[in-house]
């Protein structure tokens, strides 16, 4: 009973979720260009938007049943269902946005989601209760992919802008992810000691904020730039092999012992990275919601 409710509570989070990022696109093709300028104007613009404010919304609350679902279920039954969620997001792009994928880009959406689904089933063996880091590789691995997340969109300029901010957002969101599991370690362990004050004390706090607040602000960048069904499996794909290569190069975590799962987890990061590459190759990136134009770059 307990797996059936977090299988219905997945549903509700991926449908959530999904449906929060194509009111987003809405929203934000109507709302002033995001670029790497702080603009109080444009902070205005967004916060004081009705719809934008609903989506952000919606997607809280399909991060809360989510979290809820991974609460009660093993990851290798959760994951691959809540991946399942882009086919309603790419649906509504589709139908109410006007966006045309190519007949390359629906093989590459396959790809990701595939991808996501089979890390999460190779993740059945469970995650390590205990979490042991390496200092050293854990900074030297964020380092490395926060120089990759900012020089992506400076590499992908003009007509695949989008792809590339894409990109940026799924590695951002990646490390916020491996610093969110490193904070919630931290204050699991110290609570006892240091009561509420450990909310704050913890050294992934700042990490953790500053990943997740930069992949917030290029998703909305990218969805302005680009087509939901090109920007949301880059960013969704990476975003989940991210923290599995982190938490096995700085984490301690190791493959699986199954050979059969340590396969599903080699082919869906092939997968996701395939898929990758030809979505990143999108050169058609302006919404037809969008006028040419309308959008400034990223600069």
């Amino acid at each position: 009973m307990t797996t059936l409710l977090a299988i219905v509570l997945t549903l509700g989070a991926a449908i959530c979720l999904n449906y929060a990022m194509y009111l987003t696109k809405k929203a934000v093709d109507l709302l002033p260009a995001v670029k790497f300028e702080v603009s109080f104007s444009v902070f205005k613009a967004f916060v004081t938007n009705r719809p934008w404010v609903t989506a952000t919304a919606l997607s809280v609350v399909g991060g809360g049943v989510y979290a809820v679902a991974i609460a009660m279920a093993p990851i290798s039954i959760v994951q691959p269902i809540l991946a399942s969620g882009v086919v309603l997001l790419a649906y509504l792009a589709i139908k109410n946005l006007g966006e045309r994928p190519r007949t390359s880009d629906y093989y590459a959406i396959g790809m990701t989601v595939l991808g996501v689904a089979l890390i999460g089933v190779s993740l059945a063996e469970g995650i390590p209760e205990t979490v042991k880091h390496d200092p050293v590789e854990l900074w030297v691995f964020a380092a490395i992919v926060t120089v990759i997340a900012v020089i992506m969109p400076l590499v992908m300029r003009h007509e695949r802008q989008a792809a590339g901010l894409g990109i940026s957002v799924g590695l951002f969101f990646g490390l916020a992810a491996i610093f969110g599991r490193l904070l919630l370690v931290d204050w699991t362990g110290q609570w006892g000691a240091k009561g509420i004050a450990v909310t704050v004390s913890s050294v992934f706090v700042i990490p953790w904020a500053l990943t997740f607040i930069a992949g917030f602000i290029m998703m909305q960048a990218a969805l302005q730039r680009g087509m939901a069904v090109v920007v949301v499996p880059l960013l969704s794909g990476l975003s989940q092999v991210v923290p599995i290569l982190g938490g096995m190069i700085a984490l301690n975590e190791p493959f699986p012992n199954s050979v059969v799962l340590s396969a599903l987890r080699i082919l869906g990061f092939c997968l996701i990275l395939v898929g990758t590459v030809v979505l990143s190759r999108r050169a058609e990136e302006v919404s037809p919601a969008t006028k040419p134009g309308e959008l400034g770059a990223i600069n």
